[in-house]
């Protein structure tokens, strides 16, 4: 024992004398970052690798065209994975097919019995009961109810969180969670219970119960209105709520198939399908009109502004900050903030939002906290609301000396994200729409659907729909990377302009073509890409309409089809003098554009010519554009993704020694 005693003693003792303890290392526990994650070859599958760098920009020879809108200009551009082919209808139609089943599951799930109906989503292991699974989604509390800097103390339970309360199972007035109006006997008697004594899971007969209910019912009876609670399943269902209620804490289960050609998902199905009177001989259908894809995006531009500091004090800060000095790390005072001095607001369209309500102390009542509340009798806590959720967030804190470090957020993060919806099926009527008395049907027929042309660019894609496709593929593969406890990388976005056209020219920077010559045949006369030759003659260059999307030989960078073909998105915005007013580093031009805004602002540019396009619009330096909210049987598009690291032109090097050098410093 005495041994053993000498031994701990011993390792503790070595552990103690550590060298680097007590010395700047960096946080620890943090992996090395390998580039090997984003897969094969150490790149996205699919994609080819473009390091950092400049360029010279802009036409090659002289503006025939005498537009004047891109004239030589230097771009740095720091490093990015660029799709090495256009988006192929296949690789399209696995977004549609995904939006297609996640619409299915959802419907299968609300409309199929009990046992059915858990097959379409994964049930957790520990579902939350309230207020658990609640307290899940409580997150940050800067809108109502913790301070930073003030403890649990026995003054007061001002200062106590919400995600606090509702652990220990307090329930307010009319049975409510509510950390304001506080019953101190009620708190007193869900304090005594302790943690491990409250049931947070469920078994399976309680998830049944649940999910033999279509929704919630306030009145505690399940969806037979002559029930009663007769059964420990219907009193779960009462405080549970149905399959409605609990969606948001159910994951789709994806490894259940669905048989669309099964008479019985049909029948449950029946309105995806396109209706009898609008089939074609009878034929059964997916309405593609109903598959509407919602996703989101951050609106980090709107996010980055800030509003006018006021440098000067006012008397009500200096007798509140006499009155109690913690109050000073308040970050939104009704009195001292929402007079629009402080900050100037980012908008003016009057809605509102809960301002922090931690200001004042709670005052004892007897056996009740109460709100305190002014001369008027209006409440000073909890119920005060902030004007504008545009108005800065004061992060800082003012010293006794009057010194303020101004340290800014914004008091609603939730208005710089972005909600979309967007139809994904594409318009492949627009092989019609595009040309006129010209015979188009059988393209638009099946262009898109047919395996004949899996491997051929998708068109008939908005500008809009290609952004979309975006944010869906980056979730996908997001999703992989987690379920492999790898690390999140950038996201698949559109190119801006500048780099789709250093993509282009394969850092060939003086090079009218993506192949490197001034010339658009080879050696031996025949055609580099897939256009317009010849004053019309199609078929001169191998292709008539599209071609697939592996055609034609690769630039220097290993990108295919970057010249003719189809002419594809870029994220910019398009306007003529971009190039005189754009920043040379990471140069980008983006312009949100709104419903009502002039259309010449709904603009956006497309690099690379199409098969119907003449040889000028395959340059590498050649620019125009499209609406975003049209789609053309001639423009399709492809991904990018921003390289996490330095960037430079050996990849090898940043994947092996630089990343030994980062183990040694861990």
């Amino acid at each position: 024992m005495r041994k053993l005693l000498v031994l701990a003693l011993a390792v503790v003792l070595f552990a103690a004398c550590d060298p680097v303890d007590g010395n700047l290392v960096g946080v620890k526990s943090r992996t090395s970052w390998y580039p090997d994650v984003l897969g094969p070859g150490k790149v996205p599958y699919g994609m080819v690798y473009i390091a950092s760098g400049a360029f010279q920009a802009g036409q090659n020879d002289k503006d025939i065209m005498g537009l004047y809108s891109t004239r030589t200009r230097t771009v740095s551009l720091q490093a990015f994975y660029m799709d090495a082919s256009e988006i192929s209808n296949n690789e399209y139609r696995q977004f549609v097919y995904w939006v297609r089943d996640s619409i299915a599951r959802e419907k299968l799930y609300r409309r199929q019995s009990a046992d059915d109906a858990e097959q379409w989503v994964n049930v957790p292991e520990e579902f939350f009961r309230d207020p658990y699974r609640s307290i899940m989604d409580l997150g940050s509390d800067v809108l109502g109810g913790n301070n930073a800097f003030d403890p649990l103390n026995s003054k007061g339970v001002e200062d106590l969180d919400k995600a606090y309360l509702a652990i220990l199972g307090y329930k307010g007035a009319g049975g409510k969670t509510d950390i304001f109006g506080i019953d101190k006997r009620k708190f007193a008697e869900s304090s005594k219970k302790k943690r491990s004594e409250i049931d947070i899971t469920m078994n399976t007969d309680e998830i049944s119960a649940i999910l033999s209910g279509y929704g919630n019912n306030k009145s505690g009876k399940t969806d037979d209105a002559d029930s009663k609670d007769k059964t420990e399943q219907e009193k779960v269902l009462k405080t549970e709520g149905g399959r409605i209620e609990n969606r948001k804490y159910f994951q789709l289960n994806w490894d259940t198939p669905i048989d669309y050609s099964d008479p019985e998902t049909q029948l449950m199905l029946s309105d995806m399908y396109v209706s009898k009177e609008e089939s074609f001989y009878k034929n059964t259908q997916i309405d593609t009109r109903l598959l509407f894809y919602d996703y989101y995006w951050v609106d980090y531009k709107e996010a980055s502004k800030r509003g006018k500091v006021m440098t000067s004090d006012n008397g009500f800060r200096r007798s509140l900050d006499a009155m109690d000095p913690s109050a000073r790390r308040n970050p939104l005072s009704k009195d001292d903030k929402s007079n629009g001095l402080h900050r100037a607001t980012l908008t003016n369209d009057g809605s509102m939002v809960m301002y922090d309500g931690t200001l004042k102390p709670f005052e004892d009542n007897g056996d009740t906290m109460v709100i305190p509340r002014s001369k008027g009798g209006e409440p000073l806590i909890n119920e005060s609301f902030l004007e504008n959720p545009g108005l800065d967030l004061d992060l800082g804190y003012t010293n006794s000396k009057g010194q303020h470090n101004a340290i800014r957020g914004h008091t609603d993060r939730s208005r710089y994200i972005i909600k979309e919806r967007i139809n994904v099926y594409p318009d492949t009527l627009c092989w019609v729409r595009d040309f006129t008395y010209s015979y188009h049907d059988p393209m638009a027929e099946n262009y898109f659907w047919h395996t004949a042309y899996d491997n051929y660019p998708v068109v008939g894609v908005t500008w809009c729909q290609a952004k979309a496709f975006s944010v869906w593929r980056t979730q996908l593969y997001h999703s992989w990377l987690l379920a492999g406890g790898d690390l999140y990388v950038n996201d698949f976005r559109l190119p801006s302009e500048m780099e789709w056209e250093r993509a282009a020219r394969g850092d060939l920077d003086l090079s009218q073509y993506p192949w490197g010559g001034p010339y658009i045949r080879n050696a031996n006369g025949c055609f580099l890409a897939n256009f317009k030759p010849m004053r019309g003659r199609y078929f001169e260059d191998g292709g008539f309409h599209t071609v697939k999307v592996y055609s034609y030989n690769p630039n220097a960078f290993g990108l295919y089809c970057m010249a003719g073909n189809v002419a594809e998105w870029c994220n910019s915005a398009f306007d003529e003098s971009s190039y005189e007013f754009t920043h040379d580093l990471n140069t980008e031009f983006v312009y949100d554009a709104k419903d009502d805004d002039h259309p010449v602002k709904k603009r956006k540019v497309i690099r690379g010519g199409s098969w119907k396009d003449i040889g000028y619009y395959l340059q590498n330096g050649t620019r125009t554009f499209e609406y975003q909210d049209t789609a053309k049987c001639y423009i399709g598009f492809r991904n990018v993704m921003t390289h996490l690291g330095r960037g430079g032109k050996d990849l090898d090097a940043e994947n092996g020694e630089e990343i030994q050098m980062d183990i040694q410093l861990k």
